[in-house]
């Protein structure tokens, strides 16, 4: 005779699977994330990336199986921006301005990508694994990138898939960056993007939210030279300015922040000053790169000055409090292409309300005083990025990061019971 299950079976049972699930959940959003953020279509001039229907499709399926929840403050703070977007873009229907275009697709996009941050994890959500299963990710890319950067040397060129595999293109969005990293014009060798991931910048920018994680969040020093090596081979200074960026805020916050601060500082110069003498050629590569700014082609100039350039004209104008219209900065009749500043596009497309509305919904997405460093320096890596208003495996990651993670004393206290995070996956 066959016994049926108690409530007791069934108490012990729904925990293991609210783990196998979430980490199932987890590991989903960082494959799409970093193992497929080269891969998504282009429409209408405009990528696609795989993270959004994908973290999408897992949104719907974490509600269903009630593992995750709805965030009111972050849903008011959404809706604000929503509605004074949805008023800007009809003032700019009933008063169009002649220089303009506009774009509801522009509108949509944006409003469906931050429409993914209302929703956080419900208690049912295992938090525990999000940050150890993204450092674990970061490891492998690090050993990649360093290994990707070295066998060049060899004649192995693997930093492009759809030049290494030409089949590939229609599925890949990678034509739209720097895929192929030259460590300056006319240059032979090429800077490392992690293998997976779309450009070198990138890369950098990632390997600081692992340092910051691993070494502030989790207090775990002994994979800060991996990190610090495959720094090295992105010969990019985005992530190193993101972080320089988010520090004075983080070391503000109390004491004992600003003494970890200042001892991270310190030993920063040493590094330099230690590469200065020890590896002085990589060194130049990096220094030689801090005056770019000043040069119109350069990466530097088209994500800092230019974007702001036809700003600066439209700085005296009443309609610059409301916008022009969704998607009227790249529809101006003086864009220049490849030029991209998110807070240049917010300013021009949505005025200085919809600029400031946006920022207190981005930073109540984001922001935890529990891992402060880490929502800082996602809002600084947004800020200087470029045009990351919609690049969504960026975005996705730092919901992921800054929402579905534990409480920073949950992983140090786990930490020290359990040194190797293999034990996570």
């Amino acid at each position: 005779m066959t016994s049926l299950a108690s409530p007791l079976d069934h108490s012990v049972a729904q925990p293991a699977i609210d783990r196998w699930l979430s980490r199932f959940y987890i590991h989903a959003a960082l494959i799409a994330c970093l193992i497929l953020q080269r891969f998504g279509i282009m429409l209408g001039g405009s990528a696609l990336f795989v993270s959004l229907p994908l973290f999408g499709m897992l949104l719907v399926a974490m509600v269903v199986t009630r593992h995750a929840r709805l965030r009111p403050g972050a849903t008011f703070l959404y809706l604000l921006f929503a509605s004074i977007a949805l008023i800007g873009c009809l003032i700019a229907i009933a008063l169009p301005d002649a220089r303009f275009g506009i774009s509801l697709a522009s509108l949509a996009a944006v409003l469906i990508t931050y429409g993914l941050a209302i929703f956080g994890p419900s208690r049912r959500f295992d938090r525990a694994a999000t940050v150890d299963l993204f450092l674990l990710y970061m490891r492998v890319i690090s050993v990649l990138g360093i290994a990707q950067w070295v066998i060049q040397f060899a004649g192995v060129r693997l930093f492009s898939f759809m030049l290494t595999v030409p089949a590939m293109r229609p599925i890949l969005v990678e034509h739209q960056f720097n895929y192929d990293p030259i460590m300056h014009y006319g240059s032979t060798i090429r800077r490392s993007n992690g293998l997976l991931l779309l450009e070198p910048s990138i890369f950098s920018q990632l390997l600081v939210f692992a340092i910051v994680l691993d070494y502030f969040v989790c207090g775990r020093a002994r994979w800060l030279p991996l990190y610090l090596i495959a720094y090295v081979v992105t010969f990019s200074g985005t992530g190193a300015l993101a972080l320089m960026l988010a520090m004075p805020f983080y070391a503000c916050l109390s004491v004992r922040n600003f003494k970890r601060m200042a001892g991270f500082i310190v030993a920063g110069a040493i590094a330099i000053a230690a590469a200065a003498v020890a590896v002085p050629d990589q060194f130049a590569a990096f220094t030689s790169r801090t005056d770019e700014i000043q040069y119109s082609g350069s990466s530097a100039y088209a994500r800092f000055i230019g974007p702001f350039v036809p700003v600066a004209d439209f700085l005296h104008e009443p309609r610059v409090l409301i916008g022009y219209g969704p998607g009227a900065t790249e529809r101006y009749d003086y864009h220049v292409e490849g030029t991209g500043n998110s807070v240049a596009k917010l300013l021009i497309d949505y005025g200085v309300v919809g600029l400031l509305s946006f920022l207190a919904m981005l930073i109540g997405t984001l922001w935890r005083r529990d891992i402060a460093l880490m929502s800082l320096v996602a809002l600084t890596t947004f800020l200087i990025g470029g045009g990351y208003l919609l690049f969504t495996p960026m975005l996705v990651l730092s919901f992921l990061l800054c929402i579905w993670s534990e409480e920073k004393s949950a992983s140090q206290e786990r930490t020290a019971r359990e040194p190797e995070i293999t034990a996570a996956v």
